[in-house]
């Protein structure tokens, strides 16, 4: 499993890039609360930093984009970041590199489907919260 490692935290590469999508997006919450403004500001992250804004990352794509998901075909545009556009792309890592094989792309699935696939990303996020680790010496 790709990581990224920061120097206060060791986070999956998937769920860190939710996160910059996250902070990204909610420009206030990344200053206010995390105090990021730059990529260099996530050094200043303790790995405590790192499990609540991953949490606040995941509330925001179970509680805003979810609600959100809807039907797309093999033409249609895929969604943006004002609807679902994150837990799209992050529930296609999922089914890359999920053990489980899928005989449907997202794009021939029917709503229930897309659903059920989106909250599996959404609990696999969760699960990864917990691998959020300082970083070893062979990680550095």
């Amino acid at each position: 499993m790709k990581t990224k490692v920061f120097y206060n935290g060791v986070i999956q590469e998937d769920l860190f890039f939710t996160i910059y999508d996250y902070l990204r997006f909610h420009p206030d919450v990344a200053r206010t609360y995390y105090h990021v403004l730059t990529i260099d500001d996530f050094d200043n992250l303790s790995c405590e930093d790192w499990k609540d804004v991953a949490e606040d990352a995941i509330k925001w794509l179970e509680f805003d984009q979810l609600p959100k998901v809807h039907i797309i075909g093999i033409d249609d545009n895929s969604p943006d970041m004002d609807t679902w556009g994150t837990l799209y792309y992050q529930t296609l890592a999922y089914m890359m590199r999920s053990k489980n094989h899928y005989t449907k792309t997202i794009r021939t699935m029917n709503l229930d489907e897309i659903v059920s696939m989106c909250k599996e990303c959404i609990e696999d996020f969760k699960h990864l919260v917990n691998e959020i680790h300082e970083p070893t010496d062979e990680e550095v």
